[in-house]
């Protein structure tokens, strides 16, 4: 994305909440379609997008396939996108972008509208990530088990 937004933290941070829905929104197809063919996935009603991916390693984990070990390694790579967005929700956001994590344990930091950018994308290029492997390598993978054995 090569979008100026002149010190804007607003909208860029807008994007980041945006994208991160997406994200969520496709780790729940995810969990979808591995009940779909039949894996048995804790699923807590109301869980956090962290709750749901530990649910997905965990379902995968047990599954034999390079698929689901690819997965994992996709899944794992989220983490430290997730930590800085739940820091940047979880504070105060104050002029000249400098951030006060309400984590008293966590230091003042600063952030620009440019940083919030390539969260947005890293975060968008993740879940599309996700989503590329979950419908061409992983679900296929499950499904001929399904139908073959392991």
């Amino acid at each position: 994305m090569n979008v100026s937004f002149e010190g804007d933290l607003i909208r860029p941070l807008g994007l980041v909440t945006l994208y991160f829905g997406y994200a969520e929104f496709e780790v729940d197809a995810l969990l979808d379609a591995l009940i779909g063919v039949g894996l048995a996935v804790d699923r807590p009603t109301n869980a956090s997008l962290g709750q749901k991916l530990a649910a997905v390693r965990d379902v995968l984990s047990r599954q034999q396939i390079a698929e689901a070990a690819e997965l994992i390694v996709i899944v794992d790579e989220v983490r430290p996108l997730i930590d800085l967005r739940n820091t940047l929700v979880h504070s105060s956001i104050l002029a000249g972008g400098r951030v006060r994590p309400s984590d008293k344990a966590r230091s003042d930091m600063t952030v620009t509208p440019e940083q919030l950018t390539r969260l947005a994308d890293a975060i968008f290029t993740w879940k599309e990530r996700l989503s590329a492997t979950r419908q061409l390598r992983l679900m296929p993978a499950l499904q001929r088990m399904d139908h073959n054995g392991p």
